[in-house]
């Protein structure tokens, strides 16, 4: 018996010296489910003449598995498993849910507040843990980090352990994979999971620099590496990929990258999320493989109204994986004031759209937290924990904007039942009743009764209004409680309003 997310390892036997190389699949395995469905999981390499296939069932029932296709040496065989509950809070992988937002496989909604350590699985086994704790406690549940080592400034540590053998002639060769590397990557993504934090996996580099050469792999290396990636991390629930962060720093051709992109799509028998980052120039994210747009353009969560055109572009959830940093460094990406970064996150919520942070104060070695890791030192993060222990509480897949062309006050919501309304960095003195209402929705109604919360974004404080609000008057775009009077606020404060049905 096993429990439905789990992570399934089978173990065979082969050759060990030389190995089947891992620029080839050594076998497969076909998984049948009684119910019908079947899944086909590749094998790989893992040291000596140990060769696994891993495979997360998702569905309970019994499942019959059978190797096809082994390479000479490879000892098949057959079998069958049991699959049961889930453990506990595992809700299993995280996928598209209500086209702008995300929900783990068993139907419960994901909110990503999610934080950068790029060189996180390179660090010391002590750094990675801390850095773990720390984000945890944060609230954070998205890590994004590379597979290869970052190079370049404020990079002070550099890793020993490096992915690959190389030839004779001193060029990497992708077919001879580093088992204690990808070792620890497997352990830094049980981790992870350990946590409740999602792996956001970033699968090429644009920031070698020169340094190790990884960035300089042929697209059939690069095929290759994606293969054996996949095959070792893909049964993990929390994992998600990214091509690249910055994938405009590299003199690519978008089609090499959408070819890479659809590799991945193809490889990937648990179909995890895919996306991929820009620097300056944007990919095209209509592209069927990417299932959610992941966006640099810290000036989109700077005012309203912006944000939320990329859901009109796209149609898909919208991450906007960097809107520059908390910090002290003197680059203007790494620089921002805290109330700064909690204000751009906010706005991206009422949006309809997910935020990450990052961390860029210097550290005593010279490096940075989206570097290398270790202890927060923002005002920053309590404060997004706070904003995610809110999005927890909403009751639906997530916040959408209620009339995204022509709200002026830029509500989100789910129309009739929950309202957000931002006040931004300085509220006014008063806030009187007003709801929008979505083209061809009927809701609110007349009769419909709210009540309203106060929320301090910097203090974390949820004040409840003390009365109700009865909706009296509906017109085409908008509804009002007419006869309320309007509600007292500490002015200038980062105020936002969560507005709620009631019985």
């Amino acid at each position: 018996m096993v429990a439905r997310y789990a992570v399934v390892e089978l173990a065979f036997e082969g050759p060990s010296s030389p190995p089947v190389p891992a620029d080839q699949v050594p076998l497969d395995v076909v998984f049948r489910h009684e119910s019908g469905r079947v899944v086909r999981v590749p094998g790989f390499w893992d040291g000596d003449a140990r060769y696994l296939v891993r495979f997360n069932p998702g569905l309970e029932g019994r499942w019959t598995w059978t190797s096809e296709h082994a390479a000479p040496g490879v000892r098949g065989g057959a079998g069958e498993l049991v699959v049961g509950p889930p453990e506990p809070g595992e809700h299993g992988p995280v996928r598209v849910a209500g086209t702008f937002h995300f929900a783990h496989d068993d139907g419960t909604p994901f909110r990503p507040v999610g934080t950068t350590v790029y060189n996180w699985l390179h660090q010391p086994d002590d750094r990675r843990a801390e850095t773990v704790e720390a984000i945890a406690d944060a609230g954070f549940d998205k890590l994004r980090f590379m597979v290869f080592p970052q190079a370049g400034g404020y990079v002070e540590h550099v890793p020993e352990l490096l992915p690959f053998e190389r030839d004779a002639d001193g060029r990497w060769d992708v077919s001879r994979p580093v088992i204690p590397f990808f070792r620890r990557l497997d352990e830094a993504v049980e981790l992870l999971n350990a946590r409740g934090i999602q792996a956001d996996v970033l699968i090429y580099n644009a920031y070698d620099n020169g340094r190790f050469a990884l960035d300089a792999l042929t697209e059939e290396e690069d095929a290759a590496y994606l293969r054996y990636l996949v095959a070792r991390l893909s049964a993990h629930p929390n994992v998600w990929w990214s091509l690249c962060n910055e994938f405009d720093i590299l003199d690519r051709p978008d089609e090499r990258w959408t070819r890479a992109g659809e590799r991945l799509a193809a490889v990937d028998p648990h179909d995890h999320l895919r996306s991929i980052h820009n620097w300056v120039r944007f990919y095209d994210h209509n592209r069927s493989w990417v299932t959610h747009a992941s966006i640099q353009l810290g000036q989109a969560t700077e005012d309203f109204g912006r944000a939320s055109l990329f859901r009109d572009a796209y149609r898909k959830p919208i991450v906007l994986d960097e809107i520059k940093y908390e910090g002290d460094v003197p680059e203007r990406w790494g620089r921002l004031e805290p109330q700064q970064l909690v204000h751009q996150f906010w706005i991206s919520t009422v949006s309809g759209c997910y935020a990450s942070h990052g961390e860029s104060f210097t550290r005593d070695d010279g490096s940075l937290h989206i570097v290398a890791g270790g202890p927060l030192r923002g005002a920053s993060p309590a404060r997004l924990g706070f904003l995610r222990r809110l999005l927890e509480e909403i009751d639906g897949v997530g916040l959408d904007p209620i009339d995204n062309w022509w709200d002026e006050a830029f509500v989100a919501g789910i129309p009739g039942r929950l309202y957000v309304q931002y006040l931004g960095r300085s509220a006014p003195p008063t806030w009187t009743f007003r709801l929008p209402r979505a083209s061809g929705s009927s809701a609110p109604r007349v009769g419909d009764r709210f009540e309203v919360d106060v929320i301090d974004t910097w203090r974390m404080t949820v004040s409840t209004v003390e009365r109700r609000f009865v909706v009296d008057e509906v017109e085409r775009n908008e509804a009002f409680a007419a006869d309320a009077a309007p509600i007292e606020l500490p002015q200038g404060e980062a105020l936002a309003l969560r507005i709620r049905i009631v019985d």
